[in-house]
Protein backbone atom coordinates (compact mmCIF):
# COMPACT_ATOMS: atom_id res chain seq x y z
CA UNK A 1 0.00 0.00 0.00
CA UNK A 2 1.52 3.67 -1.10
CA UNK A 3 0.22 6.56 0.38
CA UNK A 4 0.48 9.58 -1.56
CA UNK A 5 -0.39 12.97 -1.19
CA UNK A 6 -0.41 13.76 2.70
CA UNK A 7 1.70 15.71 4.78
CA UNK A 8 3.24 14.13 7.68
CA UNK A 9 4.51 14.42 11.16
CA UNK A 10 6.54 11.80 12.35
CA UNK A 11 6.36 12.52 15.69
CA UNK A 12 6.06 15.32 18.57
CA UNK A 13 10.28 17.22 17.59
CA UNK A 14 9.26 17.00 13.87
CA UNK A 15 8.20 19.19 11.24
CA UNK A 16 5.82 18.12 8.44
CA UNK A 17 6.08 17.49 5.31
CA UNK A 18 4.63 16.73 1.97
CA UNK A 19 4.83 13.46 0.78
CA UNK A 20 3.87 9.14 0.97
CA UNK A 21 4.27 5.91 2.76
CA UNK A 22 4.75 2.41 1.21
CA UNK A 23 3.54 0.18 3.96
CA UNK A 24 3.82 -3.95 3.59
CA UNK A 25 2.88 -6.20 6.18
CA UNK A 26 2.13 -3.71 8.89
CA UNK A 27 5.19 -1.70 9.00
CA UNK A 28 6.46 1.53 7.31
CA UNK A 29 8.60 0.29 5.09
CA UNK A 30 9.53 3.66 3.33
CA UNK A 31 8.61 7.36 3.45
CA UNK A 32 9.50 9.90 0.85
CA UNK A 33 8.94 12.84 -0.65
CA UNK A 34 7.42 11.96 -4.42
CA UNK A 35 6.48 8.46 -5.59
CA UNK A 36 4.80 7.28 -8.95
CA UNK A 37 2.45 4.74 -7.39
CA UNK A 38 -0.36 5.31 -5.39
CA UNK A 39 -3.21 3.92 -4.12
CA UNK A 40 -4.57 5.85 -1.64
CA UNK A 41 -4.37 9.50 -2.28
CA UNK A 42 -4.95 11.54 1.06
CA UNK A 43 -4.14 14.95 -0.51
CA UNK A 44 -5.22 17.89 1.96
CA UNK A 45 -4.61 15.59 4.76
CA UNK A 46 -2.50 15.00 8.03
CA UNK A 47 -0.96 12.06 9.19
CA UNK A 48 0.49 11.78 12.57
CA UNK A 49 1.27 8.76 14.90
CA UNK A 50 -1.19 7.31 16.53
CA UNK A 51 -2.93 7.67 20.38
CA UNK A 52 -2.22 5.16 23.18
CA UNK A 53 -4.32 4.73 25.84
CA UNK A 54 -2.77 3.27 29.04
CA UNK A 55 -5.89 3.22 31.18
CA UNK A 56 -9.14 2.20 30.67
CA UNK A 57 -11.81 -0.68 31.41
CA UNK A 58 -13.00 -1.23 28.10
CA UNK A 59 -16.93 -2.99 28.82
CA UNK A 60 -17.56 0.01 31.18
CA UNK A 61 -18.83 1.45 28.01
CA UNK A 62 -22.32 -0.17 29.04
CA UNK A 63 -22.57 2.40 31.95
CA UNK A 64 -21.35 5.62 30.63
CA UNK A 65 -23.85 7.72 32.70
CA UNK A 66 -24.96 5.41 35.01
CA UNK A 67 -23.56 6.95 38.05
CA UNK A 68 -22.33 11.27 37.74
CA UNK A 69 -21.49 13.78 40.33
CA UNK A 70 -20.87 11.09 42.73
CA UNK A 71 -17.87 11.05 45.22
CA UNK A 72 -15.58 8.24 44.83
CA UNK A 73 -16.80 5.51 47.48
CA UNK A 74 -20.22 6.02 46.04
CA UNK A 75 -19.42 5.94 42.50
CA UNK A 76 -17.59 2.56 42.99
CA UNK A 77 -19.29 0.89 45.65
CA UNK A 78 -22.93 1.73 45.60
CA UNK A 79 -23.70 2.44 41.70
CA UNK A 80 -20.84 0.84 39.56
CA UNK A 81 -19.73 -2.43 41.22
CA UNK A 82 -23.41 -3.90 41.79
CA UNK A 83 -24.38 -3.12 37.98
CA UNK A 84 -20.75 -4.75 37.07
CA UNK A 85 -21.57 -7.94 38.93
CA UNK A 86 -24.45 -8.75 36.94
CA UNK A 87 -22.78 -8.37 33.34
CA UNK A 88 -22.33 -11.14 31.21
CA UNK A 89 -19.97 -12.08 28.87
CA UNK A 90 -22.15 -11.44 26.30
CA UNK A 91 -22.07 -8.00 27.27
CA UNK A 92 -18.63 -7.62 28.20
CA UNK A 93 -17.69 -8.65 24.39
CA UNK A 94 -20.19 -5.96 22.83
CA UNK A 95 -18.97 -3.30 25.25
CA UNK A 96 -15.54 -3.84 24.13
CA UNK A 97 -16.59 -3.48 20.59
CA UNK A 98 -18.12 -0.34 20.82
CA UNK A 99 -15.38 1.10 23.37
CA UNK A 100 -13.00 0.04 20.61
CA UNK A 101 -15.45 1.46 17.97
CA UNK A 102 -15.17 4.80 20.17
CA UNK A 103 -11.09 4.64 20.62
CA UNK A 104 -10.33 4.51 16.87
CA UNK A 105 -12.64 6.96 15.47
CA UNK A 106 -10.88 9.28 17.82
CA UNK A 107 -7.42 8.30 16.81
CA UNK A 108 -6.63 5.95 19.55
CA UNK A 109 -4.64 2.75 18.07
CA UNK A 110 -3.78 0.79 21.63
CA UNK A 111 -5.31 0.55 25.13
CA UNK A 112 -4.84 -0.92 28.49
CA UNK A 113 -7.65 -2.92 29.84
CA UNK A 114 -8.50 -4.65 33.16
CA UNK A 115 -11.58 -5.97 33.72
CA UNK A 116 -13.37 -9.63 34.77
CA UNK A 117 -14.08 -12.03 32.42
CA UNK A 118 -11.24 -10.40 30.40
CA UNK A 119 -11.20 -13.24 27.88
CA UNK A 120 -14.24 -11.88 26.35
CA UNK A 121 -12.25 -8.50 25.97
CA UNK A 122 -9.65 -10.14 24.27
CA UNK A 123 -11.65 -12.04 21.45
CA UNK A 124 -13.12 -8.53 20.70
CA UNK A 125 -9.41 -7.43 20.34
CA UNK A 126 -9.08 -10.28 18.23
CA UNK A 127 -11.82 -9.69 16.23
CA UNK A 128 -12.05 -6.14 16.12
CA UNK A 129 -8.13 -5.11 15.43
CA UNK A 130 -6.70 -2.97 17.84
CA UNK A 131 -3.57 -3.42 19.96
CA UNK A 132 -3.85 -3.80 23.59
CA UNK A 133 -2.14 -4.90 27.17
CA UNK A 134 -5.19 -6.88 28.76
CA UNK A 135 -5.24 -7.84 32.35
CA UNK A 136 -7.79 -9.70 34.66
CA UNK A 137 -8.51 -7.64 37.87
CA UNK A 138 -7.39 -9.04 40.68
CA UNK A 139 -8.68 -8.31 44.62
CA UNK A 140 -8.10 -10.69 47.15
CA UNK A 141 -5.58 -12.23 49.66
CA UNK A 142 -3.00 -14.69 48.93
CA UNK A 143 -5.36 -17.67 50.73
CA UNK A 144 -8.42 -17.15 48.42
CA UNK A 145 -9.08 -14.67 45.12
CA UNK A 146 -11.37 -16.78 43.96
CA UNK A 147 -9.87 -17.68 41.43
CA UNK A 148 -8.86 -14.54 39.82
CA UNK A 149 -5.25 -14.83 39.63
CA UNK A 150 -5.47 -18.51 37.97
CA UNK A 151 -7.54 -16.56 35.69
CA UNK A 152 -4.73 -14.22 34.28
CA UNK A 153 -2.78 -16.77 34.01
CA UNK A 154 -4.58 -18.56 31.77
CA UNK A 155 -5.22 -15.67 29.55
CA UNK A 156 -1.73 -14.83 29.91
CA UNK A 157 -0.77 -18.65 28.31
CA UNK A 158 -3.53 -18.11 25.58
CA UNK A 159 -3.17 -15.03 24.04
CA UNK A 160 0.33 -13.10 25.17
CA UNK A 161 1.47 -12.15 22.06
CA UNK A 162 -1.23 -13.44 19.86
CA UNK A 163 -2.58 -11.74 16.73
CA UNK A 164 1.03 -11.29 15.54
CA UNK A 165 2.14 -9.65 19.34
CA UNK A 166 -1.00 -6.84 18.65
CA UNK A 167 -2.28 -8.46 22.10
CA UNK A 168 -0.08 -8.79 25.25
CA UNK A 169 -1.64 -10.25 28.57
CA UNK A 170 -0.28 -8.48 31.31
CA UNK A 171 -1.63 -8.73 35.83
CA UNK A 172 -4.34 -6.39 37.13
CA UNK A 173 -4.25 -5.99 40.79
CA UNK A 174 -6.95 -3.40 41.14
CA UNK A 175 -5.42 -1.41 43.99
CA UNK A 176 -3.45 -2.04 47.23
CA UNK A 177 -6.45 -1.43 49.41
CA UNK A 178 -8.53 -4.29 47.39
CA UNK A 179 -5.46 -6.79 47.32
CA UNK A 180 -3.47 -7.36 50.63
CA UNK A 181 0.32 -7.33 50.88
CA UNK A 182 0.55 -10.85 50.69
CA UNK A 183 -1.70 -11.23 47.36
CA UNK A 184 0.48 -8.41 46.02
CA UNK A 185 3.70 -9.94 46.61
CA UNK A 186 2.71 -13.27 45.10
CA UNK A 187 1.49 -11.08 42.10
CA UNK A 188 4.50 -9.72 41.67
CA UNK A 189 6.47 -12.56 41.96
CA UNK A 190 4.02 -14.50 39.17
CA UNK A 191 4.26 -11.09 36.97
CA UNK A 192 8.06 -11.03 37.57
CA UNK A 193 8.52 -14.77 36.68
CA UNK A 194 6.41 -14.07 33.48
CA UNK A 195 8.46 -10.76 32.29
CA UNK A 196 4.76 -9.27 32.14
CA UNK A 197 3.47 -5.88 32.57
CA UNK A 198 1.73 -5.51 36.07
CA UNK A 199 -1.44 -2.20 36.12
CA UNK A 200 -2.70 -0.74 39.16
CA UNK A 201 -4.57 1.73 40.46
CA UNK A 202 -2.17 3.95 42.65
CA UNK A 203 -2.95 6.46 45.58
CA UNK A 204 -5.81 8.11 43.43
CA UNK A 205 -7.67 9.45 46.48
CA UNK A 206 -6.89 11.71 49.93
CA UNK A 207 -8.28 8.07 51.77
CA UNK A 208 -5.44 6.05 50.03
CA UNK A 209 -2.64 9.04 51.07
CA UNK A 210 -3.66 7.82 54.79
CA UNK A 211 -3.31 4.01 54.33
CA UNK A 212 -0.04 3.67 52.59
CA UNK A 213 3.26 4.75 50.90
CA UNK A 214 4.66 3.98 47.48
CA UNK A 215 7.81 2.61 49.06
CA UNK A 216 5.83 -0.07 50.85
CA UNK A 217 4.68 -1.07 47.55
CA UNK A 218 8.09 -1.59 45.97
CA UNK A 219 9.37 -3.82 48.75
CA UNK A 220 6.43 -6.21 47.77
CA UNK A 221 8.33 -6.66 44.87
CA UNK A 222 6.65 -3.72 42.59
CA UNK A 223 10.40 -2.41 42.03
CA UNK A 224 10.73 -5.84 39.86
CA UNK A 225 8.04 -5.53 37.37
CA UNK A 226 7.25 -3.66 34.52
CA UNK A 227 4.70 -1.30 35.94
CA UNK A 228 1.82 0.98 34.77
CA UNK A 229 1.05 2.97 37.55
CA UNK A 230 -2.42 4.63 37.16
CA UNK A 231 -3.54 7.93 38.67
CA UNK A 232 -0.86 8.91 41.23
CA UNK A 233 -2.93 11.94 42.21
CA UNK A 234 -0.94 11.95 45.85
CA UNK A 235 2.32 10.75 45.03
CA UNK A 236 5.11 12.54 46.70
CA UNK A 237 8.48 13.85 44.70
CA UNK A 238 10.24 11.88 47.46
CA UNK A 239 7.67 8.37 46.01
CA UNK A 240 9.19 9.52 42.60
CA UNK A 241 12.62 9.71 43.72
CA UNK A 242 11.74 6.33 44.66
CA UNK A 243 9.88 5.16 41.84
CA UNK A 244 12.91 6.01 39.13
CA UNK A 245 14.56 3.36 40.82
CA UNK A 246 12.71 0.48 40.20
CA UNK A 247 13.07 -2.17 37.28
CA UNK A 248 10.54 -0.04 34.86
CA UNK A 249 8.07 2.00 36.32
CA UNK A 250 5.60 4.33 33.73
CA UNK A 251 2.58 6.51 34.96
CA UNK A 252 -0.70 6.45 33.81
CA UNK A 253 -2.08 10.12 34.28
CA UNK A 254 -6.01 10.38 33.84
CA UNK A 255 -6.92 13.98 34.13
CA UNK A 256 -10.69 13.90 33.09
CA UNK A 257 -11.82 10.63 35.49
CA UNK A 258 -9.71 12.14 38.58
CA UNK A 259 -11.40 15.94 38.37
CA UNK A 260 -14.95 14.14 37.86
CA UNK A 261 -14.63 11.71 40.68
CA UNK A 262 -12.93 14.81 42.39
CA UNK A 263 -9.56 13.20 43.38
CA UNK A 264 -7.51 15.88 42.40
CA UNK A 265 -4.19 16.64 40.28
CA UNK A 266 -1.28 15.13 40.10
CA UNK A 267 2.02 16.77 39.99
CA UNK A 268 2.45 15.83 36.27
CA UNK A 269 5.88 18.84 36.36
CA UNK A 270 7.15 16.83 39.13
CA UNK A 271 6.97 13.29 38.00
CA UNK A 272 8.68 14.46 34.71
CA UNK A 273 11.49 16.08 36.30
CA UNK A 274 12.37 13.15 37.95
CA UNK A 275 12.70 11.68 34.85
CA UNK A 276 9.55 9.49 35.26
CA UNK A 277 7.62 8.31 31.78
CA UNK A 278 4.17 9.43 31.71
CA UNK A 279 1.42 8.24 29.36
CA UNK A 280 -2.24 9.39 29.07
CA UNK A 281 -5.17 6.93 30.05
CA UNK A 282 -8.86 7.73 29.67
CA UNK A 283 -10.06 5.49 32.69
CA UNK A 284 -13.66 3.64 31.96
CA UNK A 285 -16.53 5.30 30.66
CA UNK A 286 -18.12 4.77 34.22
CA UNK A 287 -16.10 7.33 35.28
CA UNK A 288 -14.95 9.76 32.13
CA UNK A 289 -18.05 8.90 29.87
CA UNK A 290 -15.75 9.47 26.97
CA UNK A 291 -12.96 7.20 25.80
CA UNK A 292 -10.82 10.44 23.79
CA UNK A 293 -7.12 10.81 24.51
CA UNK A 294 -7.02 14.24 22.34
CA UNK A 295 -9.40 15.62 25.04
CA UNK A 296 -7.17 14.48 27.66
CA UNK A 297 -4.14 15.46 26.23
CA UNK A 298 -5.05 19.20 26.20
CA UNK A 299 -6.63 18.67 30.06
CA UNK A 300 -3.54 16.98 31.01
CA UNK A 301 -1.54 20.69 29.75
CA UNK A 302 -4.15 22.77 30.71
CA UNK A 303 -4.55 21.60 34.02
CA UNK A 304 -0.89 21.52 34.88
CA UNK A 305 -0.37 25.43 33.62
CA UNK A 306 -2.81 26.28 36.52
CA UNK A 307 0.81 26.56 39.24
CA UNK A 308 2.94 27.25 36.17
CA UNK A 309 1.86 28.29 32.47
CA UNK A 310 5.56 26.99 31.44
CA UNK A 311 4.78 23.25 32.44
CA UNK A 312 3.68 20.77 29.58
CA UNK A 313 4.23 22.44 26.70
CA UNK A 314 2.69 20.92 23.55
CA UNK A 315 5.47 18.96 21.95
CA UNK A 316 5.57 17.30 25.41
CA UNK A 317 2.07 16.62 25.81
CA UNK A 318 1.65 15.47 21.98
CA UNK A 319 4.87 13.29 23.08
CA UNK A 320 3.05 12.11 26.00
CA UNK A 321 -0.23 10.87 23.95
CA UNK A 322 1.73 8.71 21.49
CA UNK A 323 5.33 7.86 21.80
CA UNK A 324 5.14 7.37 25.97
CA UNK A 325 2.23 5.14 25.46
CA UNK A 326 3.96 2.77 23.38
CA UNK A 327 6.77 2.87 25.06
CA UNK A 328 5.05 2.18 28.08
CA UNK A 329 3.23 -0.54 26.35
CA UNK A 330 5.83 -2.46 25.47
CA UNK A 331 5.16 -1.77 21.56
CA UNK A 332 9.00 -1.27 20.90
CA UNK A 333 8.20 -0.14 17.13
CA UNK A 334 5.16 1.92 17.31
CA UNK A 335 4.44 5.96 18.38
CA UNK A 336 6.19 7.24 15.26
CA UNK A 337 5.63 7.43 11.92
CA UNK A 338 9.16 6.28 10.71
CA UNK A 339 10.53 3.59 8.85
CA UNK A 340 10.67 -0.08 10.57
CA UNK A 341 8.35 1.17 12.90
CA UNK A 342 4.55 -0.38 12.62
CA UNK A 343 1.86 1.39 10.73
CA UNK A 344 -0.04 2.83 13.65
CA UNK A 345 -1.20 5.85 12.19
CA UNK A 346 -3.96 8.39 12.34
CA UNK A 347 -5.71 10.71 9.46
CA UNK A 348 -6.13 13.95 10.34
CA UNK A 349 -8.54 16.40 8.28
CA UNK A 350 -6.84 19.81 9.04
CA UNK A 351 -8.67 21.54 6.42
CA UNK A 352 -11.28 22.94 9.26
CA UNK A 353 -10.76 26.59 10.23
CA UNK A 354 -9.46 26.25 13.56
CA UNK A 355 -6.30 24.94 11.78
CA UNK A 356 -5.59 28.34 10.15
CA UNK A 357 -3.32 30.07 10.42
CA UNK A 358 -0.93 26.97 11.27
CA UNK A 359 1.97 29.77 13.19
CA UNK A 360 2.96 26.02 14.92
CA UNK A 361 1.04 22.87 13.98
CA UNK A 362 1.65 20.72 17.19
CA UNK A 363 -0.10 23.51 19.28
CA UNK A 364 -3.20 23.42 17.08
CA UNK A 365 -3.14 19.95 17.18
CA UNK A 366 -3.19 20.08 21.05
CA UNK A 367 -4.88 23.27 21.64
CA UNK A 368 -7.31 23.59 18.82
CA UNK A 369 -7.53 20.59 17.35
CA UNK A 370 -9.91 17.91 18.39
CA UNK A 371 -10.92 13.90 18.10
CA UNK A 372 -14.01 15.12 15.17
CA UNK A 373 -11.03 16.18 12.81
CA UNK A 374 -9.90 12.38 12.77
CA UNK A 375 -10.52 11.29 8.98
CA UNK A 376 -8.78 7.57 9.52
CA UNK A 377 -6.83 5.25 12.23
CA UNK A 378 -4.88 2.51 11.24
CA UNK A 379 -3.51 -0.43 12.89
CA UNK A 380 -0.90 -3.04 12.35
CA UNK A 381 -1.51 -1.82 8.33
CA UNK A 382 -4.83 -2.54 8.56
CA UNK A 383 -7.41 0.39 8.54
CA UNK A 384 -10.18 0.23 11.39
CA UNK A 385 -11.68 3.37 10.31
CA UNK A 386 -11.59 5.23 7.47
CA UNK A 387 -13.79 8.27 6.39
CA UNK A 388 -16.73 7.46 8.73
CA UNK A 389 -17.00 3.91 8.35
CA UNK A 390 -15.87 1.20 10.45
CA UNK A 391 -13.88 -1.27 8.24
CA UNK A 392 -14.22 -4.16 11.10
CA UNK A 393 -17.83 -4.58 12.31
CA UNK A 394 -21.28 -3.59 11.25
CA UNK A 395 -22.19 -0.67 12.76
CA UNK A 396 -25.88 -0.36 12.96
CA UNK A 397 -25.44 -4.41 14.24
CA UNK A 398 -23.32 -3.12 17.24
CA UNK A 399 -25.95 -0.13 18.43
CA UNK A 400 -29.33 -2.60 18.27
CA UNK A 401 -26.73 -4.93 20.45
CA UNK A 402 -25.80 -2.57 22.98
CA UNK A 403 -29.58 -0.90 23.31
CA UNK A 404 -30.86 -4.59 24.48
CA UNK A 405 -27.88 -4.46 26.74
CA UNK A 406 -29.08 -1.37 28.46
CA UNK A 407 -32.39 -2.52 28.50
CA UNK A 408 -31.05 -5.42 30.53
CA UNK A 409 -28.65 -3.29 32.88
CA UNK A 410 -31.29 -0.53 33.88
CA UNK A 411 -33.73 -3.10 34.59
CA UNK A 412 -31.52 -4.84 37.33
Amino acid sequence: MVICNARILKDWSSTPFEGFLRIENGKIVEIGRKTDVCDIDLEGKLIIPGFFNTHTHAPMSLLKGISDDEPFDTWLFKKVLPVENKLTEEMIYWGTILAQMEMVRRGIVAFVDMYFKEEWVAQAVADFGMKAVLTRGLVGDERDDGGRLRENLALFEKWHESHGGRIKIGFGPHSPYLCTPGYLRKIFDVASFNDAIVTMHILETKKERRMYRLEDLLKLGMSKVKMIAVHCVYMEESEMKEAKKAFSFYISHNPSSNLKLGNGVPKVHEMMKNELIVSLGTDGSASNNSLDIWHEMRLAALIQKLRNPKFLPSKTVFKIATFNGAVAMGFKKSGKVVEGFDADIVVVDTKKPHYYPEIDLISNLVHAGNSGDVFATMVNGEWLYYDGKFLKVEEEQVYKKVEEIKDKILSI
